[in-house]
């Protein structure tokens, strides 16, 4: 079995996606190239809505604190040893004077190997997704973009991978509970969309099998 066919299933992507963000660079690019190989349209996507500690301490200082909240502050700053000084120091240009002052004290008292700052990257990227997933982050409020609609996988597999803002948007807000009748309207469209979708696969499978078996028979024939 191909290894994107295992996780084309209702919560597939959000699994692969997580998958790929734990792994270190080297595992990463394998099986990136094993996905780019297998299906462009999924590549692109995990391109698109993937994770990355560069990512997340780009974001507004609003969101990192947030994160910094429920992560424990050893691994998040171990983690920052990871940083070149220049985005080392970009990112506390972000911070309060108070808050830099408590990342500078334990900075220049931690001195972890390569490894240890690997883990800890790690773990800060796992958690920080383990907050989109329980709703404590909106991917609204920080990046729309990155936002996952429900049955994504159907919808990759349809060639749709490229969604356009305001259909990412409508599904944010869909799953947050926000939205108007239209919002509703785009819904019932996208699922009626995917069932088809879905029928059609079906019924293209069915008729690989039963030519296969024709085949079968003509050879015995």
């Amino acid at each position: 079995m191909a290894m994107v066919d295992r996780y084309k299933k209702p919560g597939g992507f959000i699994q692969l996606l997580q998958v790929i963000e734990t792994c270190g660079p080297k595992k990463q690019e394998q099986f990136m190239s094993i996905i780019t190989e297998e299906a462009p349209s999924w590549s692109s996507a995990i391109q698109q809505k993937m994770l990355t500690f560069e990512k997340i301490i780009s974001w507004k200082s609003e969101a990192i604190l947030e994160i910094v909240a429920h992560i424990n502050t050893l691994t998040f700053v171990t983690a920052l040893k990871s940083l070149p000084q220049d985005k080392m120091n970009s990112f506390c240009e972000k911070l309060s004077a108070q808050e830099k002052r408590k990342i500078d004290q334990q900075y220049k008292e931690l001195n972890p190997d390569i490894n240890q700052m690997s883990s800890c990257v790690m773990k800060v990227v796992s958690e920080t997704r383990n907050l989109f997933l329980s709703g404590a982050l909106k991917y609204e409020k920080i990046d729309l973009q990155m936002a996952i609609p429900e049955n994504y996988e159907a919808i990759l597999d349809g060639g749709s991978q490229n969604l356009t803002s305001a259909q990412v948007e409508n599904s944010a807000t869909s799953q947050s509970g926000i939205g108007s009748g239209h919002t509703l309207d785009f819904e019932q469209l996208k699922k009626k969309y995917i069932e088809l979708n879905q029928q059609v696969n079906a019924l293209k499978k069915e008729n690989i099998v039963m030519k296969e078996k024709l085949d079968r028979i003509k050879k015995i024939a």
